[in-house]
């Protein structure tokens, strides 16, 4: 191909994406059968920031097939979409505006995780007003200092027993900071603190661990377990040690246009890749808006996408867009103009892309872009 000629993707027909997300709902399936043959507890679903950007319902749907019959969101708003395709279910949320949306919770039967003793006392009221029952998580601080009643407020609420005998707890709940630490010793004095915690609640149900809290061991898995991340596809120890849970979600893009690009030309903002010779770059239709970390390109250090089975190296800064891929190392006639590109995915880990950003297959997962198709296998 010379210089100047330029294969491009023609026009595309209607609803046939740039960029798509293909969910693999047997594998989210199959995660939560694995987490539940390790964890000596109920395993809940976490749905929350839109099932971790796959599709809340979908994967609502996918685990209460499977079996699940315990859900935790964020908000109300993504609780009321779980409530309105399952009624059998309990729906936690985490994240409750009890002052503004209490009509909600008791419409929709959503259980709210208190977390101050303002939000108590308003929930206790509402539910008085509303003829209903005030039943509710508690979520306690063990030491990671986020939500959840600190020591004094807890104080007074275990000594005020017309506060507490109007409050119908249904789970007990606190959460690890370095449950992706093993060794970390501010696991076991979490643990310490939450046992101790619980002696004042001896016929409350119990929940402590996270994905990585579960594979910590059954010290940690009370009477519920709460995994996130690897119900979809993420072992969160990196140490092969928790259940085998594989690669839910794959993020691909369509190839738009392939060109040579020749030497002493650079590619893409800034300039950061130059070519040393000849080299065809492939434009792919996927960018920062899309869910693609724009610090993916690192020109110090090599990150590969997948393209017709061989694995080539973006080539110039991610754009809002699209990124760009050196096809040196593909036969030309393995490529076409309106094939996919995978970017991650069962042959490209999500763990991959996290490292290569310094950061976790969480926020990859979540930062999908609602532009991006969700096809679901």
């Amino acid at each position: 191909m010379s210089e100047r000629e330029i294969d491009t993707l023609g026009p595309r027909s209607e609803g046939d994406a740039a960029a798509r997300l293909v969910v693999d709902l047997a594998a989210l399936a199959a995660n939560w059968r694995a987490i539940g043959s390790f964890a000596a507890a109920e395993v809940a679903g976490v749905v929350k920031a839109n099932g971790y950007g796959l599709g809340a319902t979908e994967v609502a749907r996918t685990l209460h097939s499977a079996g699940c019959r315990t859900f935790f969101a964020g908000f109300s708003r993504e609780a009321v979409e779980i409530r309105r395709i399952h009624g059998d279910v309990e729906i936690f949320v985490l994240m409750p505006r009890i002052g503004d949306e209490a009509h909600v919770l008791h419409e929709h039967r959503l259980i709210p995780c208190l977390f101050d003793l303002d939000g108590i006392d308003r929930w206790i009221a509402s539910a008085s007003a509303n003829g209903a029952p005030a039943r509710a998580a508690l979520h306690v601080d063990t030491g990671i200092h986020r939500l959840g009643l600190v020591g004094e407020e807890l104080d007074v609420f275990l000594c005020d027993e017309a506060r507490r005998s109007r409050l119908d707890v249904a789970l007990l709940m606190s959460h690890l900071a370095c449950a992706d630490e093993p060794s970390s010793p501010a696991n076991r004095r979490q643990l310490d603190r939450f046992r101790a915690i619980r002696e004042d609640f001896p016929q409350v149900r119990a929940s402590f661990a996270n994905s990585a809290g579960t594979f910590l061991g059954p010290d940690y898995h009370f009477d519920l377990v709460r995994p996130g991340i690897s119900l979809y596809g993420h072992d969160p120890h990196y140490l092969g040690t928790a259940p085998r849970v594989g690669p839910v979600a794959k993020l691909e893009a369509r190839l738009a246009q392939i060109a040579t690009v020749g030497p002493g030309e650079s590619v893409g903002y800034g300039a950061m890749a130059t070519c040393d010779v000849a080299r065809p770059i492939g434009v792919v239709l996927a960018g920062y808006a899309d869910g693609v970390p724009r610090g993916l390109y690192r020109p110090e250090r090599r990150f590969d996408v997948l393209v017709a089975g061989h694995r080539v190296p973006l080539f110039g800064r991610v754009s809002m867009d699209m990124i760009t891929i050196d096809l040196s190392e593909v036969p030309r006639d393995a490529v076409r103009t309106g094939m996919w590109v995978e970017i991650f995915g069962p042959s490209v880990a999500v763990e991959t892309v996290s490292e290569q950003c310094e950061t976790i297959p969480n926020d990859i997962l979540t930062g999908i872009g609602r532009r991006v198709e969700r096809i679901y296998v």
